[in-house]
């Protein structure tokens, strides 16, 4: 049936009283001529269904005119405020832009052993963000505010190609599920050994490009980098690393994450000197030196490893193994390192995301928060020298009050073979995300 228009919309209201006006003076000569009953009851039957007509054409026009919604509504843009700020373009929202951040609240106090440790609070994260998408290109910038100056970290432009996505700027290098698990997101405290906290010396963001393909059951992450962050000099050292994951098994409570990842850096003119050295002591306490080499072009680092990890229900789990072999002004060296971590959430599951795999935030908080016990036993030395070797275990208790808010408490236990030092750190954090 064709529909009815706004004209035809604002006429039906006068239509029912019209009819039955009409159709009184056309029954009028004809009644006065005297006609039998059976042909008034057939007119009065008429009359009665062309009423009923009008009533569900009535009927339609009022429905149709309350659900056209107003010009402005169509073109209003969408908006959610809150926590943090995101505003959607009305249709399909291809368009949008959000600002938000985190704060991490830290305090440290240690049980001292040999070597000296500072305690303390500090504002371990004070970040903020701006990220959207417009014309097809979306884009991130991320300034750091703790600390005694700015950096940025998160900032580039990044394009979609159906399930890859094409990154320029400031990033992650694909390597190493520990590095690039989200802080927001991480079980415990301290990342392991076996990442920016120690193998690769707080090079955790990098200038350059790269490339992540999601395919039906992993991904795949090729980078190219210089060897700068925003707030190192320039430099011409170079690096790539290509990270591959696979979840043969996954579903809503259940996963199996297989990874493997390659890692080269190169030193060129004016690269900073590099040292590796692991806070076995917990952050701010006291570290061991595995490895350092001087500025410029002698430096040259070549990193693999294997990562295992999986869920099963609220038990979850994860681990890395790394080889590396460093050249500095004295030679070689080669630096072995592995982790197991694994936790408990009594009540909920811990997120994973296939697409870039690694683990996000858990699922499940109820209004009464989430409670989480997890534990890691890691260690690190060199295979070409006897002794030099650290150890440190860390037992944590998280709190998730909301989804947003994350309370953290972890006690560190460490050891350095070579001195024979063993600290202890108790650490808490309060988290919230915006």
């Amino acid at each position: 049936m064709p529909q009815q228009g706004p004209s035809a919309r604002r006429h039906l209201p006068f239509a029912q009283p019209a009819l039955v006006l009409c159709l009184a003076l056309a029954a009028g000569p004809v009644l006065a001529a005297g006609v039998d009953d059976a042909e008034l009851a057939e007119l009065r039957a008429t009359l009665a269904a062309l009423q009923a007509r009008i009533a569900v054409l009535e009927a339609q026009a009022a429905a149709g005119s309350a659900g056209d919604p107003a010009p402005e509504a169509k073109t209003a843009p969408q908006l959610d405020a809150g926590p943090g700020l995101d505003i959607a373009a009305a249709g399909d929202g291809a368009a949008h832009f959000g600002i938000g951040g985190r704060i991490h609240y830290e305090a440290y106090a240690f049980d001292r052993d040999q070597r000296p440790a500072t305690g303390g609070s500090e504002f371990r994260r004070a970040r903020f963000q701006i990220e959207g998408e417009a014309a097809g290109w979306g884009y991130r910038l991320q300034a750091e505010l703790s600390g005694r100056n700015t950096d940025l970290r998160d900032v580039y432009l990044e394009r979609r190609f159906g399930d890859s996505t094409l990154t320029l700027g400031q990033f992650k290098p694909f390597r190493s599920m520990e590095d690039l698990t989200s802080s927001n997101d991480v079980a415990l405290m301290e990342r392991s050994f076996n990442s920016s906290a120690g193998l690769f010396a707080d090079r955790q963001w990098q200038q350059g490009l790269g490339l992540l393909h999601a395919h039906g059951s992993g991904s795949l992450g090729v980078s190219v980098f210089n060897l700068r962050e925003d707030n190192t000099p320039r430099n011409e050292g170079w690096g790539s690393a290509v990270r591959a994951t696979w979840a043969p098994h996954f579903n809503a409570r259940d996963l199996l994450h297989l990874g493997a990842w390659w890692s080269h850096e190169q030193g060129g003119r004016d690269t900073p000197a590099t040292a590796i050295k692991p806070a076995y002591g917990g952050r701010r306490g006291p570290e061991a030196l595995l490895f350092e080499s001087a500025a410029g072009s002698d430096f040259k680092q070549r990193s693999t490893g294997l990562e295992l990890a999986g869920r099963r229900g609220s038990l979850h789990w994860q681990g890395e193994w790394t080889r590396t072999t460093l050249t500095g002004v004295a030679g070689e060296a080669h630096i072995e390192g592995r982790y197991l971590e694994a936790g408990w959430l009594f009540g909920g599951v811990r997120a994973y995301d296939r697409g870039e795999g690694v683990f996000a935030a858990p699922v499940g908080i109820g209004p009464g928060g989430l409670w989480e016990l997890v534990a890691r036993g890691e260690q690190m030395h060199r295979r070409d020298l006897t002794g030099f070797a650290v150890r440190r275990w860390v037992l944590g208790l998280n709190w998730y009050a909301s989804e947003d808010v994350r309370f953290m408490l972890n006690l560190t236990s460490g050891q350095d073979d070579a001195t024979g030092d063993s600290p202890r750190q108790l650490a808490l954090r309060a988290q919230y995300v915006f």
